[in-house]
């Protein structure tokens, strides 16, 4: 058994090596690629972008990427990392959504999904449907755009911090907050939670996002080679299973919307 899946296995690498060489794709990294460091933006996430280098995403990138290639990371505000890579200040940005920009080029496949959940006071709400949430006043930070990814037209407020949103709920300002699980209970405690309910609502791929330039395309179709290949000899699998909360989405996944031409 074990050979014939070692067959199966090499069979798949090969005619993935095959249709990459058919479309274009080189074996090896260009030489721009080799030379110049990668400005990547990104937000913090505790156990997902640590400031020392060890988190989930920092991670699959080091694995994506040569070993001679300089990652630089510039910590910032999610919605400003977005900014950065849009005006080509940043070559990178980490977790996209299909809502979130349309001037910034999307890895083929995401990399993770967004665990999208409202946070409410306890036994506030009586929603059957998700469609209800129109009804109500609703909070979610700058950029995440889940209120586009769960058709509700318009939000109350934008706040810029899970602390804040929080607050608001609590304070009764508005109905409920919309906010990334996994996020929220990484940053605050279960005391700080108190008196609060969480309901999941939602799963949303997120991608890895480039620069619309020369230099992102060139980044993009690397990155997609490389992902599709560890993905295909396993490596990604055993890499997502060091990180619990890290989502290994399958490839099957419809492809985002690209700009690449």
């Amino acid at each position: 058994m074990m050979t014939q899946f070692r067959l199966i296995l090499h069979l798949l690498l090969l005619l993935s090596c095959l249709s990459h060489l058919r479309a274009g794709e080189l074996a090896a990294p260009e030489p721009g690629l080799q030379q110049a460091k990668i400005l990547i933006a990104t937000d913090l996430w505790a156990g997902f972008t640590e400031p020392d280098g060890r988190g989930a995403y920092q991670h699959l990138l080091v694995l994506i990427f040569p070993h001679h290639t300089e990652l630089a990371f510039h910590y910032t505000s999610y919605s400003r990392a977005v900014a950065m890579v849009e005006q080509q200040q940043a070559d990178m940005v980490i977790g996209v959504g299909r809502n979130d920009s349309r001037q910034v080029l999307l890895s083929d496949w995401p990399f993770d999904v967004d665990q999208i959940a409202m946070l409410y006071l306890a036994g506030q709400l009586q929603l059957d449907e998700s469609s209800q949430l129109s009804q109500l006043q609703l909070a979610t930070q700058r950029g995440y755009n889940y209120n586009l990814v769960l058709n509700i037209d318009t939000v109350s407020y934008e706040v810029n911090s899970i602390q804040t949103g929080v607050s608001m709920v609590k304070n009764r300002r508005v109905d409920a907050f919309l906010v990334e699980k996994t996020e929220l209970k990484n940053k605050l405690s279960a005391e700080d939670l108190a008196g609060l309910e969480l309901r999941f609502l939602k799963g949303e791929p997120i991608f890895m996002g480039f620069a619309d330039n020369t230099r992102g395309l060139e980044l993009k179709r690397w990155w997609d080679q490389q992902y599709q290949q560890l993905y295909l000899n396993g490596q990604l699998e055993l890499l997502y299973l060091q990180y619990p909360d890290f989502i290994l989405p399958e490839l099957a996944l419809k492809p985002a919307r690209t700009n690449e031409p």
